[in-house]
């Protein structure tokens, strides 16, 4: 059992939660019990090396959240407390950041529960042909900009593999 030495620095429901495995997860804590947390929305912490052309030219790093579990539109989840090796309140700019991450995911959980499975599919199909659309365009883009609009035949070249 773990004892706090500051009760009055625990008292916020927006954690974060340092994991075993490693992992930085800020989330909404919903109930606690003796042995686990029951969470809204836990978002990973996510790091990512970019090329800040416009200002520094040098490799920066960006840090972001993404849903900590992916592939479901569940938004309450059970963690266990041996799996935490820390927690510490969210500070108020992050905060401010998480709820508004958090409610947009809420948002979107309760819009994909309404759906039945045709309506899924009818969804993922306009979605498939939106990206078609893209990258048809964008691959046109690319060979205008790269001046290789020469008269070549594209449905008639053949790779073989």
């Amino acid at each position: 059992m773990m004892e706090y030495s500051d009760i009055e620095t625990n008292n916020s429901p927006y954690r974060i939660f340092k994991m075993i495995n490693g992992d930085d997860v800020l989330c909404k804590i919903l109930y606690e019990y003796r042995d686990a947390f029951v969470v809204e929305c836990p978002m990973a912490v996510t790091k990512q090396r970019v090329y800040d052309y416009k200002n520094t030219n040098q490799i920066v790093e960006q840090t972001g959240l993404q849903r900590w579990i992916g592939f479901t539109n569940d938004v309450k989840f059970t963690i266990l407390k041996e799996k935490i090796l820390g927690s510490a309140n969210l500070s108020q700019e992050v905060q401010l950041y998480y709820k508004m991450l958090a409610s947009k995911v809420i948002e979107e959980s309760y819009e994909g529960s309404s759906l039945d499975e045709d309506d899924v599919i009818i969804q993922l199909r306009e979605n498939m042909e939106k990206l078609s659309d893209l990258l048809e365009v964008k691959k046109k883009s690319e060979l205008e900009e790269d001046d290789l609009t020469l008269d070549i035949d594209y449905e008639e070249k053949k790779i073989l593999h």
